[in-house]
């Protein structure tokens, strides 16, 4: 039998622990409250943008995405 709290609860759909998960979201809804108000509506979702990088990227960690991203940006090959 399920029990009232499970029942309610989302299954989880990643392997990503409760605490981290907790972190990340916490993370990335403290970058938006940072941009103004006015242009948030102009914004996709962070994660439609994600879902938008190349499948290439799978085979890298999101460290090495970001220094790359970092590199082209400094570079001129990525634009602001």
């Amino acid at each position: 039998m399920m029990s009232a709290k499970s029942a309610k609860t989302k299954p989880k759909v990643n392997s990503i622990d409760s605490k981290d998960a907790t972190e990340i979201i916490a993370g990335v809804q403290a970058m938006y409250e940072k941009i103004p108000t006015f242009i948030r509506p102009m914004l996709p979702a962070l994660p439609d943008i994600l879902r938008r990088i190349p499948s290439s990227a799978g085979k890298y960690t999101l460290n090495e995405i970001i220094q790359l991203l970092d590199e082209a940006y400094e570079t001129g090959r990525l634009k602001r």
